[in-house]
Order: C-alpha cells, then sequence, then structure tokens
C-alpha cells in the first residue's frame, strides 16, 4: 500500500462576526466532520495570511505517544463550542506512513480579528 501524502483544500470558513471566507487547510482536516469543514468552498472570498492580529479559530491535537501535535482550523463557531479538551480525537494520517495515528484534543484557540480604537475628537477653538 503506497504511504499517504498531505493534500490541501479549500473549505468555507465562518468567522465569528458572521462572515464566510474561503480557507485552506489539509484535506483530511477539511473532512473531519467534528471541525465543521464543507468543500467547495462557495463564499469566493480568500481568508488571507494569518498574523499575530488575525488567525482563524484553531484545535491543536497531541499523540499521547510521540508527543507530536496537530494544529487545524474549526470551521465554525458552533463546532468550535462542540469541542471538548481531552476527550476529543482525530485520526491523522501520517506523511510517509501508511498507517494512521489518533490525536486527542490538548488546547482550543479561540479566533483573533484586529480591533479599531476610535480617538477622541475634540471640537475646534475659536
Amino acid at each position: 500500500m503506497p504511504a499517504d501524502q498531505r493534500n490541501f483544500a479549500y473549505s468555507d470558513y465562518l468567522s465569528d462576526d458572521a462572515t464566510t471566507y474561503c480557507l485552506k487547510a489539509d484535506a483530511n482536516m477539511v473532512a473531519t466532520a467534528a471541525l465543521g469543514g464543507v468543500t467547495p468552498c462557495t463564499s469566493g472570498i480568500a481568508y488571507g495570511r494569518s498574523s499575530a492580529r488575525r488567525q482563524p479559530r484553531k484545535a491543536i491535537y497531541r499523540d499521547g505517544t510521540t508527543f507530536r501535535t496537530v494544529t487545524t482550523p474549526v470551521f465554525t463557531p458552533t463546532d468550535f463550542a462542540a469541542l471538548t479538551v481531552g476527550t476529543d480525537t482525530i485520526t491523522v494520517h501520517v506523511p510517509g506512513n501508511t498507517a494512521t495515528v489518533t490525536y486527542t484534543l490538548v488546547k482550543k484557540v479561540a479566533e483573533k480579528v484586529p480591533s479599531i480604537v476610535i480617538g477622541r475628537t475634540d471640537a475646534d477653538h475659536a
């Protein structure tokens, strides 16, 4: 049996402000029902590059044997709220291996959206 290779796909990502974006992710994570991924992407708006100020909500899973981690986006707020740390698991195809490995959820990371602070506006002096 040939070894699995990593593939990518675009999925609809529902932001906390109810805007739908196209987000690129690992095809296996898009296909995982607990993460809420849907293909093909229908919104037509690219999410763009993540930064320290702007990033999608994520779930971090860890293999209890090797302590390797897998970080994946969670595509809807509902699925993010339904995840339970310590009990939820995903099966991951490890590149270069023919077998899959089960990872357990160890952390949930909320979405980051940059905010705007509007300064005070004083009236003009006469």
